[in-house]
C-alpha cells in the first residue's frame, strides 16, 4: 500500500509536479521538432541540431560529420538529436529558449511545417503535458445497461452501467 503525504506536503509536490510538467512540455516540443514532419530535412543536419536552454541559441554551426559528408554517395536524411535537453526549474528558470544552432536557421525557419507545429500542436502538447494525473480510477454509476429508465426495484432493472471520471 503506498505510503500517504499529508497536506502539509502540498506546496513541495506542486512544485514538483510543475517542474516535471514543464520539464516534459520543453522535452515534447523539442521532440516534436526534431523530425521530418515539423521540420525541414534534406541532410537532417537543421532537425537534429533543435536546442533547449536559458539561453537563446546562436545559429552558427557549420554541418559536422556524419551530416557534412551526406549528398557525397552517402545515405541522405539522418536525424539524430545532437544535444541533451537538460532539467529546468519553472522558478529559477522561467524562461526557456528552444531554437535551432544551424547555421542556415533563420532561412529554414521560414517552412511553413515549423509554423503549422507551432501554430497547431503546441496547444496539444501543453495540454498532455500539464493535465492532471489521475492517481486511481473512479466511476460513477450512469445510468442502467438496458435503457434510458431508472434503475431499481420499481422500474424492475438491476444492471447499472458505470462512467470513468
Amino acid at each position: 500500500m503506498a505510503k500517504k503525504r499529508g497536506i502539509g506536503n502540498i506546496i513541495t509536490d506542486l512544485e514538483q509536479q510543475l517542474n516535471s510538467d514543464y520539464n516534459a512540455f520543453i522535452g515534447l516540443v523539442v521532440d516534436g521538432l526534431a523530425n521530418d514532419t515539423n521540420s525541414p530535412v534534406d541532410t537532417g543536419f537543421f532537425a537534429s541540431s533543435w536546442k533547449a536552454s536559458t539561453q537563446r541559441a546562436s545559429p552558427n554551426d557549420k554541418k559536422i560529420a556524419p551530416w557534412s559528408t551526406f549528398g557525397q554517395g552517402t545515405r541522405r536524411g539522418l536525424i539524430r538529436p545532437r544535444f541533451n535537453i537538460p532539467s529546468f526549474n519553472y522558478k529559477k528558470q522561467p524562461t526557456v529558449y528552444i531554437g535551432n544552432t544551424a547555421e542556415y536557421a533563420a532561412a529554414a525557419l521560414e517552412s511553413p511545417k515549423i509554423t503549422n507545429f507551432v501554430q497547431g500542436d503546441i496547444s496539444y502538447l501543453v495540454k498532455s503535458a500539464f493535465q492532471e494525473k489521475r492517481i486511481g480510477r473512479v466511476f460513477l454509476a450512469t445510468g442502467s445497461t438496458s435503457g434510458s429508465q431508472g434503475v431499481g426495484i420499481l422500474s424492475g432493472r438491476t444492471t447499472v452501467s458505470y462512467q470513468r471520471i
